[in-house]
């Protein structure tokens, strides 16, 4: 990465992390810049972003999967089905180094990668090479997909694999419709951002299950 895009990313997720009102010492700003480098130069040759460039993966889902951080549980076990390229799973680490995480992808290249993403940023996770329907149930405190299924569907997939009074986190475009909670559980914290690189909003939502 040249001089001037190395210096125009930094920019780009300082003022992200200021949106999102995100404490980052210098060390954990270095590794979500160094992960998105390295899920630039492997999305080249596996399908793991749309973004071409480090500035434009800060800017865009970079961004979107930090909005979790604001939401998340302290001491949370957290599962990230159909982690993909390691959004939001591998941000949320970085942040809150004590996070128990499981990143769940069905696809080999993928799942090569978030395995080469965690050593070489020297942290600790579980990959796991499986669909969503194959794990087994109540084994997480917490559970997010980012981009995966549409809110409702997600909602009616995330809550076998958290325990119970665990939470399904959800990472979407629009607040979400009551209606489409699951029968018992309740939005505990919703957040609204809007992203400084186009002003799209971004909603991030902790539903507390029973």
């Amino acid at each position: 990465m040249g001089q001037f895009m190395e210096d125009e990313a930094r920019h780009e997720l300082d003022r992200g992390l200021a949106t999102l009102e995100l404490a980052a010492d210098d060390r954990a700003r270095e590794h979500l810049l160094d992960y998105a480098n390295e899920l630039v130069h492997w999305g080249r040759r596996v399908n793991l972003t749309g973004a071409s460039d480090v500035p434009g993966l800060v800017q865009g889902p970079l961004f979107d999967g930090l909005t979790l951080i604001g939401v998340l549980d302290d001491g949370e076990s957290l599962v990230d089905v159909g982690a993909g390229g390691g959004l939001p799973g591998i941000p949320a680490k970085i942040l809150r180094p004590g996070l128990e995480l499981s990143l769940v992808e069905p696809r080999s290249r993928r799942t090569a990668f978030l395995r080469h993403a965690l050593h070489a940023l020297g942290m600790r996770g579980e990959v796991v090479q499986c669909r969503e329907e194959e794990l087994k149930k109540n084994q997480w405190s917490g559970a997010v997909a980012q981009a995966v299924w549409p809110a409702d569907e997600w909602l009616r997939r995330g809550p076998r694999l958290v325990v119970p009074g665990g939470a399904v986190y959800c990472l979407t475009a629009e607040s979400l419709d009551p209606a489409q909670l699951p029968t018992g559980s309740a939005v505990e914290l919703e957040r609204r951002f809007t992203r400084p690189q186009d002003g799209a909003p971004r909603f991030a939502t902790r539903v507390r299950l029973p």
